[in-house]
């Protein structure tokens, strides 16, 4: 869909808002995906996201970059559906976590407000510390909270 918003960009197409929050939103919603597994709400939430993307986009660039571009587009769409996504957590070393905590990064967007962040942390007792790169690192010993933490945070972002 990104892929898909650049190329009309170029071709001096203007973008509303609702677009770029709604695309913003379904990269979040992968990332937790990732994190948490196939969910229901997640993949129910990721597809909401894409028919909308899909609705508006489609015909937009059918009018300013034609039939074949979209019938390409679409086979990609229609393949990256089909994939099965297969996530691996991995753990890593990370400076600043102690090597016994379950930790995990979010990015802070306006979708993903600082704020928000902390009072789940403090909600779950989990720790965290604002980094010089723009995420948040939540860290915690157990690795439930760290998924407790992921779907309040999908909760929170889906209302």
């Amino acid at each position: 869909m990104a892929d898909l918003i650049i190329d009309l960009k170029r071709a001096n197409v203007k973008i509303p808002p609702q677009v770029m929050t709604e695309l913003r939103s379904l990269k979040t919603l992968i990332e937790i995906s990732r994190v948490e597994g196939s969910g229901s709400n997640v993949i129910r939430r990721i597809e909401e996201c894409l028919s909308n993307l899909e609705s508006y986009l489609t015909p937009v660039a059918q009018e300013k970059l034609g039939d074949k571009y979209i019938e390409v587009f679409m086979r990609r769409i229609s393949e990256a559906r089909r994939r099965e996504a297969k996530v691996k957590l991995e753990k890593r070393f990370l400076a600043g976590v102690p090597r016994d905590k379950h930790w995990i990064r979010v990015k802070l967007t306006e979708d993903t407000p600082l704020n928000l962040l902390k009072r789940i942390c403090s909600d779950l007792k989990l720790d965290h510390k604002v980094q010089e790169d723009g995420f948040l690192l939540i860290y915690g010993d157990d690795e439930a909270q760290i998924k407790k933490f992921v779907k309040r945070m999908q909760e929170a972002l889906a209302r």
